[in-house]
């Protein structure tokens, strides 16, 4: 029997060398900015700059809702001006905000900050997987995978310097992981300049029966009810940040230690499983089905969590630990699903739009997590999080025959781009290995 190689198992997550390890490289020391930059940035207002909590948490309400209007533009300019050019002025944004944040010293520079940030961010993020669809070509799935596994090592390797300086404490030692910050989207701007400057696709042709429209994702209708069960699946992402500290903390005996002890297995369940759990997920009924399992994965662990309360320590302690990995998977199941239909639904000339439309949902249901979880689930106990994962296996039983409607509705050669990346069993050690999604 074949031993188990952990160079090769590192290996499978690399593509080949070219522009995806380009990208990839740059994206991996943009995840680790992120990864300092998460735990820090609340902390950094609240207790340096003395900002007080509800007015930070306004200012970022605030923020969200004022740049969610342009995603679908920015996506939109993506598909019109080209992809690189639009990821570039993202980046180009961030970097300044990150920088930026040492000059906060109340509300109204927070509000200006972060309002800036975020027409930068959501700019980003609705152009970045049209680059990635120019960049993979016909084998994007398996890319989107990739990066994000590699992404998910970023965002732990960040999270560790950041404890490094909250540890100091200091208004200095804040101020200058932001400036770090900074310099980090400088290099990863460097990086990113080095891809193709892609040039935007041609739109297919008119025809007396039918003419090419600009905004053809609004009348996509597969797309946009996928888009909304894609969003409100997004919800379940935020409960490891937001629900499952105060669930562990006030309502059950397990030490305190497993909140800080649920990241590192939910984010090493991802890095270690998400290219095997994907591998077979290429067409877009395997990712409806895989979005059924996630359905049914998410109810399982949250019943598990919410067996945790009443239980002595150390049940309650496997309780998390079983909880978390089992929810992990599901998230696995999740991300996998929604890279095969965000890619093979959209047609590949607008690709930035539907990414943008798709972001705009995503983020009002980021918006809204905090009212659910924290608002309703939490307070009702075993009940809540029965609800909550009842609500998450309701998407999931529907998620199939969306996917199957998507499938039917696309033209006959955007449908075979769709299955194009299904891998040869014979391909090695990246086929053996097998991602997930996440964000």
């Amino acid at each position: 029997m074949m031993g188990f190689s952990p160079v090769a198992y590192a290996k499978s997550y690399l593509p080949p060398s070219g522009h995806q390890r380009t990208y990839i490289l740059g994206y991996t020391i943009g995840m680790i900015a992120n990864g300092v930059f998460l735990p820090i940035y609340v902390l950094y207002l609240t207790q340096i700059v003395k900002i007080s909590d509800s007015k930070t948490a306004l200012a970022i309400a605030i923020a969200a809702l004022v740049g969610l209007p342009l995603t679908l533009v920015a996506g939109d300019l993506a598909d019109r001006l080209g992809p690189r050019r639009v990821v570039l002025f993202g980046l180009a944004g961030q970097f300044l905000g990150m920088g930026s944040y040492v000059f906060i010293q109340g509300f109204w520079s927070l509000l200006i900050v972060v309002m800036s940030m975020n027409v930068f961010a959501y700019t980003y993020f609705a152009s970045e997987g049209a680059l990635m669809r120019r960049i993979a070509s016909d084998d994007t799935v398996t890319f989107r995978n990739q990066v994000q596994a590699l992404g998910s090592v970023g965002v732990t390797i960040g999270a560790l310097f950041a404890g490094v300086g909250i540890s100091i404490g200091t208004p200095w030692a804040y101020r200058g992981m932001f400036l770090g910050i900074a310099a980090a989207y400088i290099v990863v701007i460097a990086i990113t300049l080095r891809i193709p400057d892609y040039e935007p696709l041609p739109k297919p042709a008119s025809t007396a029966e039918a003419k090419p429209r600009r905004w053809v994702v609004l009348r996509d209708k597969p797309f946009i009810v996928y888009a909304l069960v894609s969003g409100l699946l997004t919800i379940s992402t935020f409960v490891e940040n937001q629900l499952l500290p105060v669930w562990i903390v006030v309502h059950t005996s397990a030490p305190r230690w497993t909140v800080a002890l649920a990241f590192v297995l939910n984010t090493g369940v991802a890095i270690l499983l998400q290219m095997r759990l994907s591998r077979n997920i290429r067409s877009a009924r395997q990712a409806g089905r895989a979005l059924l399992r996630c359905g049914i994965g998410l109810l399982a662990g949250y019943l598990l969590l919410a067996l945790m309360p009443g239980h002595a320590p150390w049940l309650a302690t496997v309780l998390v630990v079983a909880g978390v990995v089992v929810v992990a998977i599901a998230q696995i199941w999740m991300v996998s699903g929604r890279f095969v239909l965000e890619f093979s639904l959209p047609p590949a000339h607008a690709q930035g739009q539907y990414d943008g439309f798709l972001n705009t949902v995503m983020t009002l249901s980021i918006t809204a997590a905090p009212l659910v979880l924290l608002g309703v689930v939490v307070g009702h106990g075993f009940a809540g999080w029965l609800g909550l994962g009842g609500f998450f296996l309701l998407l999931g039983l529907l998620s199939p025959a969306i996917a199957g409607w998507g499938e039917r509705t696309r033209p006959p050669a955007e449908a075979a781009a769709g299955t194009a990346a299904e891998p040869d069993p014979a391909e090695g050690v990246l086929a053996g290995a097998g991602t997930d999604e996440s964000r």
